[in-house]
């Protein structure tokens, strides 16, 4: 399988899914301000869940919702 198309974001066929760590300063802070984030604990979004840049589309492994 390809690694590539498994990182492409499900929403919107463009972007691709970041880690945290991938995500510069800026990015962060929108990624802070996305709804998931009144709903999970900082360190499991950090940890385990994945954006797309271009929709912001939030990625939590088997479960995904949009932004």
């Amino acid at each position: 399988m390809d690694s590539q198309s498994n990182n492409r974001c499900p929403q919107c066929g463009e972007g691709r899914l970041r880690a945290w760590s991938e995500l510069n300063d800026e990015e962060r802070e929108v990624v802070r301000r996305l709804p998931n984030s009144a709903v999970y604990a900082h360190a499991e979004r950090e940890a385990q869940h994945r954006w797309c840049t271009r929709c912001w589309f939030e990625s939590m492994g088997d479960e995904e919702r949009t932004a």
